[in-house]
């Protein structure tokens, strides 16, 4: 039997598939026309997930702080100036040349550095290379080593997204084992998804159900899908009197670690364990000894710390000995990942509720 887990608490009290998006930090619209890149600058742009985007703010900007005191060539990210990801990621995807790229390159979402025509432009021609520790290659399984070896993809460090159980809702279906158990009819209507803006962020589990099961099954796991809703209105139904609450949450650990203490929830250990959410490292090859400080401070203690507060780690201190759950590589990188994002995105929207993304 599958028992749930207890949930970290903190004590406090148009297309579908898309990346998670965040509000600003202040007031300033991200709307505001920031550059993905400032000329004669260190260029860096880093995706981060949305709930981990106010901690390593923080942290990036006091490196920035005392990086530029002390270097004549700037760091600049449009990270630290609110930039809208949204028109960000279409100008990286834009690029044609090496000038048109940041020299260094954070990714946790993969649907930019594993689109066909930037990984075939950027990735397998070598002008990025791959940032992955020699620790961290050393314990990771062997699908991964060879994703690093072969492939020139650099791993800076694991999310992980899970099952979380509303106790409040006292489901009489019995609990799902493995994430294929979800596509089951039984769970019509008891689950609900994170997303943003009237969009679902699942893409990762959906390529990892449609490996296991074929076409169909994006599909039939839209059925059992009562609500896409921000991890924040998630978090705050949770153990309520909301009445389309449900048993089934999916979520980004990086959320869960905000539930209050008070809630009555759990994290559902699965047999497969949670599902991966890498977070990717790339250095213009042309330019790695300039980038080394910056390379090294992802690799701090301070990043360290900043990642941990939203259950990311770095790759050298995920115990990759647990079950975990994520799409083979061979899978992903044999395919475009637009394509297959766009096939799923077609192929949720034909199971969903007309009133899903109702709030």
């Amino acid at each position: 039997m599958v028992m749930p887990e207890p949930l970290p608490t903190t004590d406090n009290s148009s297309t579908v598939l898309a990346v998670c998006g965040a509000p600003p930090l202040h007031k300033k619209t991200t709307e505001n026309g920031v550059p993905l890149l400032k000329k004669g600058a260190l260029n860096l742009y880093v995706n981060m997930p949305c709930p981990l985007k106010v901690v390593t703010k923080m942290a990036i900007s006091e490196f920035a702080d005392q990086y530029n005191a002390s270097h004549e060539i700037k760091l600049y990210s449009p990270m630290l100036h609110d930039g809208n990801s949204k028109g960000i990621e279409s100008e990286l995807k834009a690029a044609q040349t090496e000038d048109e790229l940041p020299e260094v390159l954070i990714a946790s979402g993969l649907h930019t550095v594993l689109s066909k025509n930037f990984r075939e432009r950027f990735i397998d021609t070598g002008i990025y290379t791959g940032i992955t520790t020699p620790e961290a290659l050393k314990i990771m399984p062997e699908s991964f080593q060879k994703l690093v070896t072969e492939h020139n993809i650099g791993i800076l460090g694991i999310g992980y997204w899970s099952i979380v159980l509303d106790l409040s809702t006292n489901p009489e279906e019995s609990y799902p084992q493995r994430w294929r158990d979800l596509v089951e009819p039984r769970f019509r209507d008891l689950v609900t998804v994170h997303g943003y803006n009237g969009k679902a962020s699942i893409a990762t589990l959906l390529m990892l159900l449609k490996e296991q099961l074929g076409s169909g099954a994006a599909t039939d796991f839209a059925r059992n899908i009562r609500n896409v809703w921000h991890f924040a209105e998630i978090l705050k139904r949770l153990d309520s009197s909301e009445a389309r609450r449900t048993p089934f949450n999916l979520l980004p650990n990086a959320a869960t670690v905000q539930m209050p203490s008070h809630k009555q929830a759990a994290i559902l250990e699965f047999e497969d364990g949670p599902v991966l959410a890498p977070m990717l490292l790339f250095v213009k090859t042309s330019k790695i000894e300039e980038c080394q400080p910056v390379v090294d401070f992802f690799h701090s203690d301070i990043m360290r710390h900043a990642l941990k507060r939203g259950d990311f780690y770095l790759a050298e201190d995920v115990n990759w000995k647990e079950p975990y759950s994520f799409p083979s590589w061979e899978y992903l990188l044999h395919n475009d990942y637009e394509d297959l994002t766009a096939m799923l995105d077609t192929e949720l929207k034909k199971g969903l509720r007309a009133d899903v993304f109702q709030s």
